[in-house]
Order: C-alpha cells, then structure tokens, then sequence
C-alpha cells in the first residue's frame, strides 16, 4: 500500500499532534514495512522537531522553497495533494488532523483523525483563526473520511453524537506515548536537585504540561498556589508555550498580592528535559475543564508521577481506576488542595505497567486490523 501522509505538523511542531504522528507513523512503517508512506511538508521539516531515525519506507516530500512563506499550509495541500496522489499512485491519505483536500482521486481512501471537539463544545475559548479553520474543514473531513481515528473513547462518543450521518459508521480508537523516552529513570536525590536547580525549582513542586489556553483553567491552579504556598511550600512548575486568551495568567502573575517564587514558566522543553521533570516531581496536576485524552497525564504516570487531574471528559477515561491517579470532581478549592496535600505526604506508588492499551505497537497492531476490516 501506498500511503500519503498529511505531515503539516512536521512542518510547525504542534505540540501532542507533532507526537502523535511521530509515533503512530513510524510504529506502523516499522511493522509494515512493504508499505511506502509519503510524508508531504508544505513548509519543509521544523528544526524543533525532535525525529529519530526514519525507516527507508518513510519519505519526506519538502515543499518549503516550492511556495511563498506567507501562503497557508491547507492552500499548499490544496495545490499539492490531488495531483501528488495521482502521480505516486497513493491508496490511502492519511491526515492527523481533521481536514482533507477537495478533488482527491476516487479510487483513495482517507483516514482522518479527530483528537478533541474543543472546537464545538468550547469555540470560545479559541483563537478566531482556528475557529474559522476548523468551521470549514472539521466537519467535511469528519462527515467524509472512508476511515476515522479517535483518541480517545470519550472522543468517539463525541463523534458520533455530533456527526450521526457521517459516511464512516466505525470508529477506530487508540493513542499512545513514547515508551524509549517515559519510564521511571530511579534519579538519586543528586540528580534530581540538579533537575530543579536547572529550571530555578526550590524544593518540592507540582508539575502542569500543556498550552497556555483557557481551556487549560490554569487560573485555577495559579489561585490554588497562591493560597497553599505559605502552607506546603510547593511550587508550581508551568510547561508549555503561549496559546491564545492568556491575558488573565498574566494579570494574576504580575498581582502584587501573588507569591512570584511560587511558580515557574518553563515554556516548552525538551522531551528529555520533560521526562526528567516528570521523574523528578512531586505531582503532575492539571485542573482543564476539556481533554481529548490527556496524554501529560499518561506520561507522568509511566515515569512513576502521581496525578491530580479533573474527573471530567477524557481524563476520567485515563485516570479512573489507575494507581497513583487521582480524580476531583468540579472545582472546590478545598477538595483539590485536600487532595495535592494528600499525595504531598503519602507520595502513593505508581504501576506503569498499568498503560499497556497506550503502547504504540498495540494502537497500531488494533488500526491495521480496522483498515483491513472495510
């Protein structure tokens, strides 16, 4: 088979997405390795993006010098892809994301996948731009795609409450993270003070992965350290770039009530840097009001961190059950730093053994078996 892929993250690292496709696409050239995949960037590859060794089925078509830089990437993938198809013979185009070019050949097939319906559940909380993208693209690609990939089971329901009529009535469901690089690394305590030292982290600290955004309610948190961090004396360490509508972070920050030695901005890091951080915390939090997943929260979980996340959408999928992992329903103040201090002291165990269905090869062994189904 002859596989196109929809490489724009490549192109402009994408956070989770970036990951999703790396290790989802290599997984499956690595365990079929008669296919040929074809990996299309519009804006050739984002020196950012940290890419192991790619099989030799694997195929970078960089169209970065072919393009004005200031043309968007769906208008590049418009201009590319119909013809690319035609001329490399492609059977399936693969889009990580949810949108597909007009005027494919009808003789491919089209796997989309839809990580979250933030979208239509929380258009407010978005950049108009994304709004815009996602009001034209979302619901084309969701409604025609021959086959449709979700994260998450929570995301599938969601799917299909909101798309009833779509042409794909199967919906396939798996993600992953990178075992090679999220375990438990056994750090003495030397090594974990050079990781706080690295990064200006006192002592103990509760981890948060993820765009700055609302949806993230990372206000909430920041609340939550202002009036704990007299008390416990744990920091609050912030991972991840800007997104949009940030403004009230940095108005609670810049308060000259708020304790500014209580939290750290990390921006991103390194995925090693992150895996260390993860192996060196005190307790991964994340208080979002909507998760497609909540991949930060598998991580922490395979590098032996305990969790405090919110029982709502997909979290409660990943957490529910899970040892080390604790759910707070709503946003009571008290229950949340009921439950951080109790994780503080006990320091509860964690089984990474537990995460088995988030092993790549699983997702991709279960995806293979899906496309050969229709």
């Amino acid at each position: 088979m002859r596989i196109l892929v929809d490489g724009r993250v490549w192109s402009r690292n994408a956070a989770g997405i970036t990951s999703f496709l790396t290790g989802a696409l290599l997984t499956w050239a690595e365990q079929q390795p008669a296919d040929t995949f074809f990996v299309l960037l519009p804006k050739g590859l984002d020196a950012s993006i940290e890419l192991p060794p790619l099989p030799e089925n694997v195929r970078l078509l960089d169209y970065g010098r072919r393009f004005p830089s200031f043309l968007p990437n769906i208008i590049i993938l418009q201009l590319v892809v119909p013809s690319l198809c035609r001329r490399q013979d492609i059977d399936l185009y693969f889009s990580p994301v949810p949108h597909l070019p007009a005027c494919l050949p009808r003789k491919v097939r089209t796997l989309v996948t839809v990580h979250d319906v933030v979208n239509l559940e929380m258009a407010e909380t978005m950049a108009w731009t994304n709004r815009l993208a996602t009001q034209r693209f979302f619901s084309r690609a969701v409604q025609n795609a021959d086959f449709l990939w979700t994260n998450s089971r929570y995301t599938k329901k969601k799917v299909e409450q909101y798309f009833p009529e779509r042409k794909c009535k199967p919906i396939f469901v798996g993600d992953a993270i990178d075992r090679d690089l999220y375990y438990p690394r056994h750090l003495s305590e030397a090594e974990k003070t050079a990781v706080r030292e690295r990064f200006g982290i006192h002592g103990r600290f509760l981890l948060f992965v993820g765009s700055l955004e609302p949806r993230k309610n990372i206000p909430f948190l920041l609340e939550l350290v202002r009036k704990s961090y007299g008390k416990i004396g744990a920091q609050l360490v912030v991972v991840g770039g800007k997104g949009w509508k940030n403004t009230s972070i940095r108005e609670i920050v810049e308060d000259s009530s708020f304790p500014r030695e209580s939290t750290v901005f990390c921006g991103y890091v390194t995925k090693e840097d992150l895996a260390l951080l993860y192996n060196t915390a005190d307790c991964f939090v994340s208080a979002s009001r909507m998760e497609g997943l909540g991949l930060p929260q598998i991580e922490a979980l395979a590098c032996g961190c305990p969790i405090v996340t919110a029982d709502n959408t997909a979290m409660t999928e990943v957490a529910e059950g899970k040892q080390g992992a604790y759910l707070v329903q709503g946003y009571d103040e008290a229950q949340w730093l009921a439950t951080i201090l109790h994780v503080l002291d006990e320091q509860p165990k964690v089984d990474p053994t537990q995460l088995e269905e988030y092993r790549w090869e699983n997702v991709i062994s279960g995806l293979k078996e899906y496309l050969e189904k229709k």
